[in-house]
């Protein structure tokens, strides 16, 4: 993570989202992929599996872009939803190891 990375505003993230979600999901990952990843990590304990979900991950957030709302709760809590809810999904359907 860049020294810069802490200092991304959300709301320059979910403008982001708004308009242009691949530079959005950049920013998410710059901002939030270590945390991100970390959840992953705990719930699966495996660097290469965790890697993938997280790739999968941000494949739903950048699909999913136009669904945030801030009215609901904070960007970070709907990044964790869904990275969260990737992992339990692989790790249910059996194919995580």
């Amino acid at each position: 993570m860049s020294k810069n990375a802490k200092i991304i505003a959300d709301e320059t993230i979910i403008a982001a989202l708004q308009e242009d979600a691949r530079h959005a999901v950049a920013l998410i990952f710059e901002k939030y992929g270590d945390a991100l990843y970390g959840v992953v990590f705990k719930i699966v304990q495996s660097k290469e599996i965790a890697e993938d979900i997280m790739q999968d991950a941000f494949v739903k957030v950048w699909r999913k872009a136009d669904s945030y709302d801030g009215t609901k709760g904070r960007l970070f809590t709907w990044l964790i939803n869904i990275v969260r809810n990737t992992a339990i999904d692989k790790v249910r359907t059996g194919k995580f190891q």
